[in-house]
């Protein structure tokens, strides 16, 4: 709680700073009121919490200049530094997923049950791994916005109740560490199956509002069947290369742990131990989390998708903008379709993983992009 307490202050700092016009000086004001607020951060974050291991990058694009500073990060960062992007990997996939509603390929009112329009082929294979409660109940749609109860495999530890070796345990990081098992390459089947198995769920489908890893690994299943293409395939053939976003890749395989140079380090920190977390398995992740970018090719993203110059026309960018309350305080408060809403910073997403914490958001009001990586 401690460290959900410490984002979400350093986060709130950052809103508020990034939500002054920062075009009314000189480009070198802006950049150096944006370096003095970095610096303000690293030295809070330092003299607070006594973590040297760790630093604030912060970029802000605007239609009279871009702006860019770092503090604490070493070697120091630039603007061409790779990251995995964490969450804001599903903003690729809703994006997949209503680029096949546009064609006619899906439709996100479907039930999962039911077939591809115009065929006799079922969403979903006829597999006990994808056998998950109440999915004759569950939408693409409530998957999107994370309304379908589906059980977060990756992120919660399985009930201690459950008959099996990995109870009371994050299954993954189980997985990960029987012998040999490091770089185990996780499917999308299996995760669901995981679900499916055990019979997890949160609650009937539509009844509130439950952050589900798990129901974006339905929803890229989904997106291989309508495509005949993996989900890295998709996502690398209609929108990394079709848009030119030539740093941004979708690693997929367990033992794909590398990050393209030049890159940034990223730290966990957990009771006084500092682990250095920048070469993971990141195979459990494909879809919901496991992108991985830069700061210049995730701004033009999200400001592509957002202003339908991604491939989607603006209704259905217009469905996907369509947030409501999630019950939930923090950036998640209003949430669409794998996008959120923060006022003064506009639409975007988030994301998490052990040593990264970031935000990437665009508002239409002002042509403002921001990205910040904690």
């Amino acid at each position: 709680m401690k460290r959900i307490f410490l984002f979400y202050f350093l986060f709130s700092l950052i809103v508020s700073s990034c939500s002054d016009d920062p075009v009314a000086g000189s480009g070198n004001q802006n950049n150096a009121e944006l370096q003095r607020m970095v610096d303000s951060i690293t030295n809070f974050y330092y003299t607070e919490r006594n973590i040297i291991n760790g630093g604030f990058l912060i970029k802000i694009n605007t239609n009279s200049g871009n702006y860019f500073a770092s503090g604490g990060i070493s070697p120091s960062p630039d603007e061409n530094s790779h990251l995995r992007l964490c969450s804001i990997s599903k903003t690729f996939n809703a994006a997949a997923v209503m680029l096949l509603h546009q064609q006619g390929k899906v439709n996100i009112d479907d039930l999962i049950t039911g077939n591809f329009p115009g065929t006799n082929t079922p969403y979903l294979p006829a597999s006990p791994d994808y056998d998950v409660p109440y999915k004759d109940q569950i939408t693409l749609k409530l998957l999107l916005e994370h309304r379908a109860g589906v059980f977060d495999v990756t992120n919660d530890p399985i009930p201690a109740s459950v008959p099996q070796s990995y109870a009371g345990q994050l299954y993954a990081v189980y997985v990960m560490g029987l012998p040999g098992n490091q770089y185990h390459t996780f499917t999308f089947d299996e995760m669901v199956g995981v679900a499916a198995t055990n019979d997890l769920s949160y609650f009937p489908p539509g009844q509130q509002y439950h952050y589900s890893n798990t129901g974006y690994h339905i929803l890229a299943k989904i997106v291989e069947r309508a495509s005949g293409l993996t989900w890295s395939e998709f996502v690398e053939t209609n929108f990394f290369q079709s848009l030119s976003l030539n740093n941004t890749s979708s690693v997929w395989q367990g033992n794909d742990t590398i990050i393209p140079s030049p890159y940034i380090e990223s730290f966990f920190y957990l009771n006084g131990i500092t682990t250095n977390t920048t070469w993971q398995n990141m195979s459990s992740h494909v879809s919901e989390g496991n992108v991985i970018s830069n700061s210049v090719d995730v701004m033009q993203w999200m400001n592509l998708l957002i202003t339908g110059q991604a491939g989607l026309n603006m209704s259905n960018v217009d469905l996907m903008k369509q947030v409501i309350p999630t019950g939930e305080n923090g950036p998640n408060a209003l949430y669409g379709l794998g996008i959120c809403f923060i006022d003064g910073l506009g639409y975007g997403h988030t994301g998490a993983l052990p040593g990264y914490l970031l935000i990437d958001f665009y508002d239409p009001d002002t042509g403002v992009t921001v990205f910040c990586c904690i």
